[in-house]
């Protein structure tokens, strides 16, 4: 089995992975920690994604009055815009300042979840390239080492292969930084997407219970 994958790309990615040395073992763990919570925070944003009719449907219920009713649609939906609204039908007939602070809390406990695990994607991104470095370093500490302990002439070969060797730490480093990176950006995109939908369909429906008081 072995020898199959030596003869692969399976096995060039294998020899590359025992060359780069004992920091490619956690970097290995980052990718593996990157690409899990990337699913899953990708996961967690569909599932919750809010009707984009939602606000103009919950606006045309209360114009009629129809209290109930906008709190079922908003809790028959998932979403953190649904659960804001929801929670404002709720405290209906109270005070715009209790309307608000009621709407203001549940907005903050619907951003944790949003910003769950996003902080994993950014500390992946920040040490794997550091991991990577720091590999490289070692690397050429090595070869450089070995090169000295040599008596006499030294052969250029061997000084490029223990630095090529030395260099794919920082290869590997970057190849798991730059995706997290980039995951990490897009979600928080998201969540500020989503922070600024919450804000301002809990003011729309506010001014308009504020009204019909």
């Amino acid at each position: 089995m072995i020898g199959i994958f030596e003869e692969g790309e399976g096995g060039a990615v294998i020899e590359l992975f025992q060359k780069g040395g004992p920091l490619m073992y956690p970097l290995l763990l980052c990718s593996i920690l990157a690409l899990a919570f990337m699913l899953e925070r990708a996961y967690h944003y569909l599932r919750s994604a809010d009707r984009k009719e939602l606000l103009p449907e919950i606006l045309a219920l209360l114009r009629k009055c129809d209290y109930e009713g906008a709190i079922r649609l908003c809790e028959s939906v998932s979403g953190p815009v649904a659960a804001v609204l929801s929670e404002a039908l709720k405290h209906r007939g109270r005070s715009i300042a209790t309307m608000e602070e009621a709407i203001s809390l549940k907005g903050s406990q619907e951003l944790k979840k949003l910003n769950k695990n996003l902080h994993i994607l950014e500390l992946v991104g920040r040490i794997a390239p550091l991991l990577g470095l720091l590999g490289t370093v070692l690397g050429m500490v090595e070869a450089f080492r070995t090169i000295s302990s040599l008596k006499g002439s030294v052969d250029p070969s061997l000084l490029a292969g223990g630095i090529w060797e030395a260099l794919i730490t920082t290869v590997a480093g970057l190849c798991v930084a730059i995706p997290a990176l980039v995951a990490h950006h897009l979600f928080e995109d998201r969540v500020k997407t989503v922070a600024f939908n919450m804000k301002h369909s809990g003011a729309e429906v506010v001014a308009l219970l504020g009204e019909r008081k």
